[in-house]
């Protein structure tokens, strides 16, 4: 029983000390989280370029075959305003028939003109069966089709090139044989990206073949080019 009071009475005492040193402060705590916007890009047609079928005997025996000029609609859907670049990914390097592929895009200009253009950068279209590149294509945007929010925009492009971190005017091709490219756009005759909401233009796709005669045509030969285009928040 005495052990009990002795026990009880620490007890108090503990209570007592604890109630004199409680906290007479509280926090109030302001959290959140500030989230980028949200870009998403579509292509028109499945981002598919389809040439169908080829015949053979179609193709030039010691010379490359251009293809006709393709077109395909790039729109990017943003929630909030954003300021944005894309950049090409080459899904089949070391492809281009008739060319040494060069820089971190693995891409070489092309052996033949495309778009109307002498040395356009390209990439290849996969090999044959019998490891023979296939040929190769281009992409570029067609001039004056970009809009932003509805407002037309010049299309802009950036290289890496010795650190270089400023945007230019007057080339709209998504490939570079020397350095890494990133393209963007700004208002018309500035070379400022702007922010936008939607972005909508059109895109230029134009391929060639290699020579019959480095081609196994004893059998289907599948065209197989393929660019991932990755959004770059700026």
């Amino acid at each position: 029983m005495k052990n009990m009071k002795k026990t009880l009475c620490a007890l108090a005492m503990m209570a007592a000390t604890a109630s004199a040193f409680a906290a007479d402060s509280v926090d109030v705590k302001v959290i959140g989280t500030i989230s980028p916007a949200a870009c998403a890009p579509t292509l028109g047609g499945g981002g598919t370029v389809d040439y169908g079928t080829i015949p053979a005997n179609t193709l030039a025996a010691d010379d490359y075959t251009v293809l006709s000029l393709k077109s395909m609609n790039l729109t990017i859907t943003c929630d909030a305003p954003a300021k944005l670049a894309i950049h090409a990914v080459n899904g089949r390097p070391g492809t281009s028939a008739g060319v040494t592929e060069t820089g971190p895009m693995n891409s070489g200009y092309a052996p033949v003109d495309l778009f109307s253009n002498h040395l356009t950068p390209i990439v290849g279209l996969g090999t044959d069966g019998s490891a023979n590149d296939i040929g190769g294509y281009g992409i570029q945007f067609t001039d004056g089709s970009v809009t932003a929010d509805g407002n037309a925009v010049d299309v802009l492009y950036k290289s890496t090139a010795e650190g270089d971190n400023t945007f230019n005017s007057g080339n709209a091709e998504f490939y570079s044989d020397k350095y890494d490219r990133l393209i963007s756009w700004g208002a018309t005759g500035t070379t400022t990206p702007v922010s936008f909401t939607t972005l909508s233009g059109t895109m230029e796709i134009q391929a060639y073949l290699n020579k019959a005669s480095e081609l196994d045509l004893t059998k289907e030969v599948q065209l197989d080019g393929l660019t991932t285009i990755e959004l770059v928040y700026l």
